[in-house]
C-alpha cells in the first residue's frame, strides 16, 4: 500500500507542474522518497503512458494517459466543464485565483480553477485539501453534509474548538459565504443541481471589490447551473 502512495504522490507531483520538465531527483525531494525507489516507480509510469520523458537531462512530463483518462465521461467532468468558462470570466473580471471544489468524504477536492500567470506552475501543491475552515469552498462544502458528518469533521480533522452549528446553518440556508481573512475578504457560493454532488468555488479579493464581487459570485453560480441542467437554480 505504501508503493501504491509513493506512485500516486510522484504523479501528482509531475501533473502539478503544468507541463514544467522535472527529473527524477526533484521529484523524489519534492514527495519526500529515495531517489532509487523514485526512479523505479517513474519508469513504470512511464511504460504505462502516464509519463513521458523529454529527455534524461530535461527529465519527465505528465504522459497521454493523463489526457487519455480525462476524455472519459463522468458526473466530475460534467461538473468542471460547465464551471470552467464561469470561472475563468469571474477570475478575469476581478483579477483573482478562483478554484471550484467538492467534497469527497472528508477530503476537498479541486475540480477546476484558473489564474492569470501561466508562466507559473499551479499555485497550489495539491488536488485534495483539508484547510476546509480557512476558505470559502470549504466552507460551502462542509455545509452540504449534515451535521453529524459537518460536526465530525470540525471537531476531530478541523479541530476546531467548538462547531460552528450557527454559520454552517447560515451557509446551508444561503448558498453563499462572506468573511474577511488575512486583510482580505473570502467570498464563495455552492451550486447544488438535482443528480450532481454539491459544487463550491471561492476567491480573495480586495474590500474595496467586496461588493462588485459579491455579485459576480452569484451570477456565475448561476451561470454554473445552467450550463448543468439549464433550470438557474444555485443552490
Amino acid at each position: 500500500m505504501k508503493s501504491l502512495h509513493k506512485t500516486f504522490d510522484i504523479l501528482e507531483y509531475v501533473v502539478l507542474q503544468n507541463g514544467r520538465r522535472v527529473t527524477p531527483s526533484e521529484v523524489a525531494e519534492g514527495v519526500g522518497i529515495n531517489i532509487a525507489t523514485c526512479t523505479r516507480i517513474m519508469g513504470e509510469l512511464l511504460k504505462r503512458g502516464y509519463l513521458e520523458q523529454i529527455s534524461r537531462k530535461e527529465g519527465y512530463i505528465a504522459g497521454p494517459m493523463i489526457v487519455s483518462i480525462a476524455t472519459r465521461d463522468s458526473l466530475y467532468k460534467q461538473m468542471a466543464n460547465a464551471a470552467a468558462e464561469p470561472i475563468y470570466q469571474l477570475s478575469t473580471a476581478l483579477t483573482s485565483q478562483v478554484n471550484a471544489a467538492v467534497m469527497q468524504g472528508s477530503t476537498r477536492i479541486m475540480l477546476t480553477y484558473y489564474f492569470r500567470d501561466y508562466y507559473m506552475t499551479m499555485p497550489w501543491k495539491q488536488f485534495h485539501f483539508m484547510d476546509h475552515w480557512q476558505s470559502a469552498a470549504g466552507r460551502l462544502l462542509l455545509s452540504s453534509l449534515d451535521d453529524r458528518e459537518a460536526k465530525k469533521i470540525c471537531l476531530k480533522e478541523l479541530k476546531l474548538e467548538k462547531y460552528p452549528k450557527e454559520e454552517i446553518e447560515t451557509m446551508r440556508k444561503n448558498g453563499f459565504v462572506r468573511f474577511e481573512k488575512d486583510d482580505k475578504i473570502i467570498l464563495g457560493h455552492i451550486v447544488r443541481c438535482p443528480g450532481f454532488p454539491a459544487l463550491a468555488f471561492g476567491l480573495a479579493v480586495q474590500p474595496e471589490q467586496s461588493e462588485k464581487a459579491f455579485e459576480l459570485v452569484k451570477q456565475t453560480a448561476v451561470k454554473i447551473s445552467n450550463n448543468l441542467t439549464g433550470s438557474g437554480t444555485a443552490y
